[in-house]
């Protein structure tokens, strides 16, 4: 819009630029067509909430429609609020009213003075809103700036740090290189067997070595390095299976000794020794009947470790009212198979194992899987828990969370916490919890 037209001209060229016929811009406005007519040949000036609307629709500011300011003000791509256009319109309205007042009789040309005065002080505001957002704007970037540095920074002297506490710990690192491994474990002893070797960075003719391995109870236990080569050795070193192990070597040489850490085990505690055992089984049975009939099951079988000792039986065991001994034992030899050529057993939906029970009032039977191993061990995972009623019926006991402590001999009314109501029949099917 050129400054130098007139106010007509310029709603008459914004009125073009927004694509709108005069008809139309007086529907937007809620004047007539003859109203917009009389503006844009200056025979009559639009009121103050004409003119603010018109600066809206055609997206320039208020300064720039009177021709009071450049067009170029950045009204278009950052639109004021309607929380800021509400000051600016309140301005100009209190402004109107404070003429009004004080001038009750005014000219044609006076009223558009007074127009046009309300119009720059909206302006006023308008500019200032406007250049109060481009400071936000630039503050807030400069503020990104800022942080980004500082975050760079940050990261910078992390890495640093890190690379220096490298440095310094392998300075202060006295082995060039160590081995530790787990070669034999004892689960009723309650014992690992080590075999622990460290290669020190320096060493002299009179140089000895002795390790030491600190429990999580904070006992230790030493044993004497034997030289082989330029390396010191323990081997066959039994200690207490622990979930912590602390490892550590000392080096003397000329009466100075110096100790660094050599490793520290995290798997060495009981339950890191046994196998994981998910033994489930398919039975039916009928609260008007004291059978209960077996059918087919799953079973799962995992080593707890790398080079655990091999399996030399796995038998289904059926064990009636806390007696050590079972009454039944069917051998499962392809889980013995599976476990020598796989390295697990993972066997489901098997039959061919078919059975049946008889209950007498008040008995109860656990079915169960016994595991051996070639270290002599035994393992138990529970499949199904069943007791007889003193009037009859039977129940499958469920939901305790303890059958992982079962072992025989164990009454099961001391481990049950849950079990169904009399009456009920069908098929379930119970799942072993891992032993641990």
């Amino acid at each position: 819009m050129e400054s130098s037209a007139t106010l007509g001209q310029r709603i008459q060229e914004g009125r073009k630029s927004a694509g709108l016929s005069q008809e139309a811009l007086g529907e937007q406005l809620g004047v007539s067509r003859q109203a917009v007519s009389k503006w844009e040949s200056d025979a009559a000036v639009p009121e103050l909430e004409n003119l603010i609307a018109m600066s809206r629709i055609f997206g320039v500011s208020i300064g720039a429609l009177l021709g009071v300011e450049p067009p170029e003000v950045p009204e278009r791509e950052h639109p004021l609020s309607e929380k800021e256009l509400a000051a600016v319109e309140a301005i100009a309205a209190k402004y109107l009213s404070e003429t009004e007042q004080f001038r009750p009789r005014r000219s044609r040309r006076q009223k558009v003075l007074a127009i046009l005065a309300a119009v720059l002080a909206g302006a006023l505001v308008l500019t200032l809103c406007v250049q109060m957002r481009r400071m936000e704007r630039q503050f807030r970037g400069v503020q990104d700036q800022v942080n980004n540095i500082r975050d760079d920074m940050a990261w910078q002297i992390s890495g640093i740090t890190g690379q220096i506490s490298d440095i310094l710990g392998e300075q202060e690192n006295l082995l060039a290189d160590s081995a530790v491994d787990v070669t034999d474990y004892d689960l009723t002893a309650g014992t690992v067997t080590l075999s622990v070797s460290v290669l020190p960075k320096e060493r002299t003719e009179d140089t000895a070595a002795s390790f030491t391995a600190r429990l999580s109870d904070g006992r230790t236990f030493t044993a004497e390095g034997t030289l082989s080569g330029n390396a010191y050795a323990a081997e066959n070193w039994v200690i207490p299976m622990d979930h912590h192990i602390d490892l550590s070597v000392a080096l003397s040489s000329g009466g100075t000794v110096r100790t660094g850490p050599v490793e520290t085990l995290y798997d060495c505690g009981p339950g890191n020794f046994r196998p994981l055992i998910d033994f489930t089984w398919g039975a039916s049975w009928s609260s008007g009947s004291s059978s209960v009939k077996l059918n087919t099951f799953a079973l799962t079988i995992q080593p707890s470790r790398a080079g655990a000792p091999d399996l030399t039986a796995v038998d289904l065991c059926f064990y009636r009212s806390g007696s050590a001994a079972p009454e039944r034992v069917i051998p499962v030899e392809e889980a013995v198979e599976l476990s020598r050529t796989a390295g697990m057993v993972e066997m489901s939906h098997i039959s061919g194992y078919e059975t049946s029970l008889e209950l007498a009032p008040g008995d109860d039977v656990v079915i169960a899987v016994r595991v051996r191993d070639s270290h002599g061990q035994t393992f138990y995972g529970v499949g199904s828990v069943f007791q007889a009623g003193e009037q009859g019926g039977i129940d499958s006991l469920f939901g305790a969370d303890n059958w992982a402590d079962w072992t025989p001999g164990t009454p099961v009314r001391s481990l049950a916490d849950a079990s169904l109501s009399d009456g009920q029949s069908g098929t379930r099917y119970e799942t072993a919890m891992p032993v641990v």
